[in-house]
């Protein structure tokens, strides 16, 4: 997937680490880079990843009752993300949210979960350069 770094926060400690923001379809993401130099207005074709917040299976299955296919921004936690949308795959789990589809590890071998709306919590969004 093709970006343009929109804004770079570099921590004050290490030059290779902190976060970038770029847009999809309008949206602004955040996202945690690590062991790379991003420059502003750079676009490059990146690799999204994620840290997952744990959530049980009924909640993951149960909570889109909509059936809506989104990704909204925490307002209380910086670069967390609640993610609506459908499995995609199994082994792994790929799941699309709209403006990107995420590899979700492999908790489940199931294939009837495919197409499936499901619900998911991104603690952190990871970003790299593909």
């Amino acid at each position: 997937m093709k970006q343009k770094i929109k804004v770079i926060n570099v921590s004050k400690t290490d030059e290779f680490e902190g976060t970038v923001t770029f847009e999809i379809n309008g949206r602004q993401y955040d996202a945690f880079f690590w062991g790379d130099i991003f420059l502003l207005g750079e676009e490059l074709s990146v690799t999204l990843t994620q840290l997952e917040y744990p959530l049980k299976w009924e909640t993951i299955f149960g909570e889109n009752k909509g059936r809506e296919t989104k990704i909204e921004k925490s307002q209380t936690k910086h670069g967390t993300y609640y993610c609506y949308g459908t499995i995609q795959s199994v082994k792994p789990v790929i799941a699309d949210f709209g403006d990107f589809q995420l590899d979700l590890g492999d908790w489940t071998n199931d294939e009837k979960v495919i197409g499936e709306y499901i619900y998911w919590t991104i603690d952190r969004l990871d970003i790299e350069r593909a």
